[in-house]
């Protein structure tokens, strides 16, 4: 798994804010930031672009100001698309933006229902923008999935996710999407679009949440942040701090010191220089008379290592005697291409018998397990032997002999 070293950034550019969004413009290799709550009188609606030095404020003409909307960058078209959000009016947007690196153009007023709180991801395989539910008009929340293929929305489906708000969502060969608010109540699910159909991926991992941000950080998708509720209470509910990458198969916990708690931040994955940027949020639960004071406009950035992967699966014996004198059982070594930054479990599976974890303890790169043979119902002949880490794998072939 990847590690992460979060660094806090320049402390200059726009001013603190929740409820903005962000995209990485690959075309023109900067992080495109635009709208969001002030908490103030008025909603924002500048643009800004953030180069790995500097921001520089781009543009405020455009779509009017704004929060709780979502952009993603189309990369099949070079543009940044943006859909949907909240005015000061508490009137919903329904209208689609694109952003060509120098002027905001108003492309689509029909598609889905107007609305906030929903979520973008651009499907590169299908040259897509995937959007899914957000709050719409009289509070009610949607569970309809929609696509933007630069020139017409379309509905995909209507069965998945549970209806929510605040959610999370980011692609990494499948738009992933993560938690939510499902109308008072937060979830922790974990569900993937491949283009046709949402499927439950996994229901543990970081703890149920809405406002989180997620993005893939070109090994797994990474997510931080989240409240544990929208609704204001006593005591006020948690906000969260801590990093979680999901590899595709698990989610795990990284390092928890880096930006502090919030919600109603953004993040964007910057592929030039691969390294994920994170701006702003609110560091207050609602309800906060304070909360003016909590909001954050700070730049943070995050490096990422390439995970360890599996390099090596040996069997000993890998040709087991079966009959009147037989082997009493078979060691397993696993080995990675680099030492485990933290103990790392190996899923080891043998064709028609046992499974067993080989953990590979921090600082090394080799462990050994053992399994017991013969197995109940082994007969002669070659079984495959799989070791799995995350997305990683290697074979083996076990051949049991007379």
């Amino acid at each position: 798994m990847a590690g992460l070293f979060w660094t806090q950034e320049q402390d200059i550019g726009p001013s603190a804010r929740a409820g903005h969004a962000m995209a990485f413009d690959a075309a023109r290799h900067r992080v495109v930031l635009f709208g969001g709550d002030s908490l103030g009188s008025a909603f924002l609606t500048d643009t800004w672009a953030w180069d790995g030095q500097f921001w520089t404020q781009e543009q405020d003409i455009g779509p009017s100001a704004r929060t709780g909307h979502q952009l993603a960058f189309d990369s099949s078209r070079s543009r940044v698309v943006l859909f949907g959000g909240r005015t000061e009016a508490t009137v919903l947007n329904g209208d689609t933006w694109e952003w060509d690196g120098q002027y905001w153009t108003q492309v689509a007023d029909t598609g889905p229902s107007p609305r906030t709180g929903h979520q973008l991801a651009f499907d590169d395989q299908r040259s897509t923008v995937v959007l899914f539910g957000g709050e719409a008009a009289n509070a009610a929340l949607c569970r309809d999935t929609w696509e933007w293929d630069g020139q017409t929305w379309t509905q995909r489906d209507d069965t998945g996710p549970s209806a929510r708000r605040q959610h999370a969502m980011a692609f990494d060969g499948r738009v992933v999407l993560f938690g939510g608010d499902t109308g008072g109540t937060t979830v922790g699910d974990t569900w993937e679009w491949d283009g046709a159909s949402w499927t439950q991926v996994a229901d543990t991992g970081p703890d149920p949440c809405a406002g989180a941000a997620m993005a893939f950080d070109g090994f797994a998708v990474l997510l931080f942040g989240g409240i544990a509720s929208l609704t204001a209470s006593n005591p006020p509910p948690r906000l969260f701090g801590l990093s979680w990458e999901w590899d595709g198969q698990h989610w795990t916990s990284r390092q928890d010191i880096g930006p502090a708690p919030r919600w109603g931040h953004a993040l964007a994955f910057d592929s030039d220089r691969v390294r994920p940027v994170l701006f702003g949020g609110l560091a207050a639960p609602p309800g906060d008379e304070s909360a003016a004071g909590h909001l954050l406009g700070d730049t943070w950035e995050t490096s990422v290592t390439a995970p360890a992967k599996l390099t090596q699966l040996i069997l000993d014996p890998d040709m087991p005697v079966i009959g009147f004198v037989s082997t009493n059982s078979i060691t397993v070594t696993v080995g990675l291409d680099q030492a485990a930054s933290a103990a790392t479990a190996v899923t080891v599976a043998f064709q028609t018998g046992p499974t067993l974890q080989v953990t590979i303890p921090a600082g090394k790169t080799t462990a050994q397990g053992s399994v017991q043979f013969p197995w109940p119902g082994v007969r002669l002949g070659d079984y495959t032997v799989r070791a799995s880490l995350g997305t990683s794998t290697q074979i083996a072939t076990l051949h049991v002999v007379f």
